[in-house]
């Protein structure tokens, strides 16, 4: 593979390949014919998202890449199953089930009523944990309520939680409702978590095949949900993450130092802010989620972003609602490749008028002020990719977003925007900036070592971008190599296409009489 990823970085630099527009990607194959680039791209090697893509390819190859959708765990008909009576529904009881299991595991029903803890709950593998409508799980003044834990040698495997209410309650620090590592084919269905102090459900390092169905997570203090590191093939369906304190869901390859033990998290935070600073670049072996799949999710409402990537690859966001954060609906960042969002409803974010005064500070508002309504001026985007490759956005309605509709920062490499419906963003457009449908970027880069060469070679074809934007495709200078076709711009306040890099960049058939262009 890597002979095969090589010989494709030397194609792409061939002067043949130079000065052309039109060009193909086959989202999940080995190797792509993509114009080279010209001007400020680094070499191919220079860049670590090339180095880290060719990598997980050759590791996906070795170990076997599963499929997509994870299968569910097994079901065992001669699992023994214990009921737990509505008087006998103690902390005592319910440990002492547990205790007795046999290694090849069991059912245990709970019923309705209230559960409280002063310690968190170890779920050993092939445990059946299903409770009934008004079952509820309190937890006081733990780091972590429920845990599914095994060793790197011996993974948890085959559990099963339905039908549970959880409360995580007790002092603020960096702690998790449902804490899961070292897993694999695990199933959570119907398990709800109300107001956790900082995270619902947390997955981090060495966890494959988690399912989690119609599971929900409502005013987190930090995040929803947090895939951390090696996380590979789960699947969330009928999710929802709503009015948490940072992220609705946060998939990151936080690093975690070789003196720092994996589940202190707060060092690691620590490590990413105050050691190698926010925004620092990864290495190509950092481990990182990859294969993961959000289906018919509700990401709303929440004070930061929707969805937040910190460098993943291969996400699928299908057929989800991303509604009114207060910054971007989602981030592709950070060395994402590979990532698909696919027929979403992407509306009403980017307000910032939730932030705290320190993260204003640092967006411009100590110098340009804030809005009659308590906003930044400087809007967010919908959708936003930064330092990211071979990602697609197709099928989705972006709408009403308070920024641009989709905003490419810096360093967006190859990524494909195709049969959007773009319409009435730019709603935050004030006497100091202005937003548009699409904006190809470049900006300063956030770290010393991050990279930031202008975004090159991407499609943005066959897209309706309808209203007042500023501009319907806005293009920076230095950007080039990009395809702009078959878009129709309707209404446009200022031109359809704002092109400030001229020549380096292909614009053709795009504005609002697109009637005849098939027949050219």
């Amino acid at each position: 593979m890597k002979k095969i990823f090589s010989t494709w970085l030397q194609a792409i630099c061939s002067p043949c390949f130079r000065r052309l527009h039109t060009f193909y990607v086959r989202f999940r194959a080995g190797t792509r014919q993509i114009p080279a680039a010209s001007g400020d791209l680094p070499h191919p090697h220079d860049w670590p998202l090339f180095a880290r893509m060719a990598l997980m390819a050759d590791n996906n190859l070795q170990r076997g890449a599963a499929d997509m959708l994870p299968s569910l765990p097994r079901q065992r008909g001669n699992l023994p199953i214990h009921h737990i009576s509505a008087d006998n529904f103690t902390v005592a009881s319910l440990q002492a089930e547990l205790n007795a299991l046999p290694e090849s595991g069991g059912q245990i029903y709970l019923p309705p009523g209230r559960l409280l803890f002063e310690k968190p709950l170890h779920l050993p593998s092939h445990l059946h944990l299903i409770g009934s409508p008004g079952t509820e799980l309190v937890f006081r003044t733990q780091e972590f309520a429920l845990v599914i834990q095994g060793q790197h040698e011996a993974l948890a495997q085959g559990i099963h939680l339905e039908n549970l209410h959880i409360r995580h309650e007790g002092e603020h620090c960096f702690s998790a409702a449902v804490f899961i590592s070292e897993a694999f084919d695990l199933h959570l269905h119907n398990v709800h978590i109300h107001a956790p102090l900082a995270v619902g459900f947390l997955l981090s390092d060495h966890v494959y095949r988690v399912r989690m169905t119609q599971c929900s997570v409502y005013h987190a203090g930090l995040a929803g949900f947090m895939l951390v590191r090696d996380v590979t093939d789960c699947l969330l369906q009928e999710c929802s993450a709503e009015h948490c304190m940072q992220s609705g869901i946060f998939l990151t390859d936080l690093k975690c130092p070789s003196d720092v033990a994996p589940m202190d998290f707060d060092a690691q935070i620590n490590h990413t802010l105050n050691v190698i600073g926010n925004f620092a670049p990864f290495a190509p072996e950092d481990p990182t989620p990859q294969r993961n799949t959000l289906l018919d999710c509700t990401f709303s409402r929440n004070r930061k972003m929707g969805i937040t990537t910190d460098g993943t690859g291969n996400l699928r966001v299908l057929n989800c609602i991303i509604a009114e954060n207060d910054c971007e609906g989602i981030t592709l960042d950070n060395g994402a490749w590979q990532c698909e969002v696919l027929n979403c409803h992407i509306s009403g974010n980017g307000w910032r008028g939730l932030q705290h005064e320190v993260e204003l500070t640092e967006d411009f508002v100590e110098k340009m002020g804030l809005m009659a309504d308590g906003g930044s001026k400087a809007k967010l985007p919908g959708i936003s990719l930064d330092n990211a490759a071979y990602c697609h956005i197709k099928n989705n309605l972006i709408e009403k977003n308070w920024g641009d509709g989709v905003k490419f920062v810096r360093a967006t490499y190859a990524c494909t925007v195709a049969s959007n419906l773009i319409c009435h963003n730019n709603r935050g457009g004030n006497d100091t900036f202005h937003f548009f449908g699409i904006l190809i970027g470049i900006a300063e880069r956030q770290h010393p070592e991050q990279s930031d060469f202008a975004s090159c070679h991407n499609r943005i074809i066959d897209n309706d971008i309808i209203g007042t934007h500023h501009a319907g495709i806005h293009l920076l200078p230095h950007t080039f190599g990009n395809l702009l076709r078959a878009n129709r711009i309707i209404d446009a306040i200022y031109m359809a296409v704002e092109d400030h890099a001229g020549k380096d960049n292909c614009a053709e058939h795009n504005g609002e009489n697109l009637f005849n262009l098939n027949s050219k």
